[in-house]
């Protein structure tokens, strides 16, 4: 069985000897040169490649050489990492608020990116790629708080909600896959704006209950031009941003749009942008479809990887969210219910849920927090009730996961 979070000690890059065990690192294994998960470091060119990849690991004590297991045991954490969620209810909602007033700023600025688009037929990015870095600082600080309120809380308009949704995602993802900060900002951006051409689209085809015509689904299509169209580059470092959205609906088989190009041909940002996009899509009410949960959600996604998704890529996304997002509402097996509002690192089936309603299906007034696992497993997950406030039309909106 592998080690519990609790049983690991953080350790900082720069304070790692060889003798200790490294069980994992602060960011995904995928993009790092090490080919295994796990390993005792024995030589001084492991420790400049974990130096040069990470700014910390997680060091299991018990798998590491006897010269160096007191010192683990007895080390005090590092002060200047986050290394746990708030656990309590002050924390909590300090967090919360902080989250809430990053994503009024955000929805206002999409509002207006969305009101441009509209009346001049451009954006200039360059505007909204500044007004970014705030929203992605909050973002990576309070990553679970943004995921809860995107999952739990109403926002005004479908469009700006996918908008905002799917670049919390990209964020998430990106983070969990090492990446830099620039790096970030791009996916950021780029999932904020991969659906902007829909402002294109007639209102009778998005919100078309049932299947579309040929004509109608060309129409839908057309969405992915109308953005690149929209879009008006300052420098050229946003080129990847402009791959992004151009092949966002493009799958690995080849059987995407508007290329039909396929495999690693599919520019990485991309790849990624498709699972987020297709995973926010999922979890949310439609006209023609109900949402299923973040659970039923990653599932879908499972069955479409090595066909539809880059495989080793939802295999990520799913560990960086974990098997129950956050927001999720689950049931424990004693009967009572409520909302994923933490993940623990190493513990993707084990996330803290804040009760709202016991075994017998009371609401719960007290502010409680337990850790899904052994003794409380989670039996079931639900779709999030969540509703989108109507603003200009875009309620109305399609979704992008086809």
């Amino acid at each position: 069985m592998p080690p519990t979070t609790d049983q690991l000690v953080l350790v900082k890059c720069n304070g790692l000897e060889i003798g200790m065990y490294v069980a994992e690192l602060d960011r995904s294994w995928l993009h790092t040169p090490f080919t295994s998960r796990g390993f005792l470091i024995a030589t001084q060119a492991q420790l400049d490649d974990l130096r040069r990849c990470c700014d910390y690991v997680y060091v299991d004590p018990e798998h590491s050489d006897p010269a160096v297991r007191d010192q683990l045991l007895h080390a005090s954490p590092p002060t200047d990492l986050i290394t746990g969620p708030p656990r309590n209810q002050d924390s909590a909602l300090h967090a919360i608020n902080d989250a809430r007033a990053t994503l009024r700023r955000a929805s206002t600025l999409v509002t207006h990116t969305i009101h441009d688009a509209r009346r001049h037929g451009r954006i200039d990015i360059d505007i909204i790629y500044r007004d970014l870095a705030v929203f992605l600082d909050n973002s990576l600080h309070n990553i679970d708080a943004m995921q809860w309120l995107i999952a739990t809380e109403p926002m005004q308009g479908f469009l700006s909600r996918r908008s905002l949704g799917t670049a919390v995602l990209c964020i998430t993802f990106g983070r969990h896959l090492g990446l830099e900060r620039h790096e970030l900002m791009n996916l950021a951006l780029g999932g904020m704006l991969l659906d902007i051409g829909k402002v294109a689209v007639p209102i009778t085809i998005l919100a078309k209950p049932h299947r579309l015509s040929k004509e109608e689904k060309w129409f839908t299509n057309r969405h992915v031009r109308e953005s690149l169209s929209l879009l008006h580059f300052g420098t050229d470092s946003l080129d990847r941003v402009f791959s992004m959205i151009a092949a966002h609906h493009e799958r690995l088989d080849g059987s995407g749009y508007p290329n039909q190009i396929g495999g690693t041909d599919i520019p990485l940002y991309a790849r990624i942008a498709g699972i987020a996009d297709t995973f926010d899509a999922l979890t949310l009410n439609r006209h023609y479809a109900t949402a299923r949960s973040g659970y039923a959600a990653l599932r879908f996604l499972s069955a479409l990887r090595r066909t539809k998704f880059d495989s080793a890529l939802v295999d990520e996304f799913i560990d960086g969210l974990g098997a129950y997002p956050t927001g999720t509402r689950v049931q424990l097996d004693d009967g009572s219910t409520g909302l994923v509002c933490w993940q623990n690192s190493g513990r993707p089936r084990e996330p803290d849920v804040l009760l709202t309603n016991d075994a017998g299906g009371r609401p719960i007034k007290t502010f409680r927090v337990v850790t899904a696992g052994a003794n409380s497993p989670i039996i079931r997950a639900f779709p999030t009730p969540q509703q989108v406030n109507p603003s200009n039309g875009d309620a109305r909106s399609r979704s992008a996961e086809a």
